[in-house]
């Protein structure tokens, strides 16, 4: 029973990191889908590295200047 509590336990640490960044508001589009390529090859440490790179209130939408 040890053994599969622990399974569970190391699937839900590596499931973790996809959840966050699908839920986060920092990316959308191709830049969420290429962040969660990385995160699911290299988990953990691709998500320290959105979370160092990423701005903290993502991308900021451009004002149309009208002349």
């Amino acid at each position: 029973m040890g053994e599969v509590a622990f399974l569970i336990l190391l699937l839900s640490a590596y499931i973790l990191p996809v959840v966050i960044v699908l839920n986060s508001k920092r990316t959308q589009g191709h830049e969420k889908n290429g962040w969660l390529i990385g995160i699911i090859f290299f988990s953990w440490l691709a998500l320290f590295m959105y979370f160092a790179i990423i701005p903290k209130h993502g991308h900021k939408k451009k004002k149309n200047k009208k002349k």
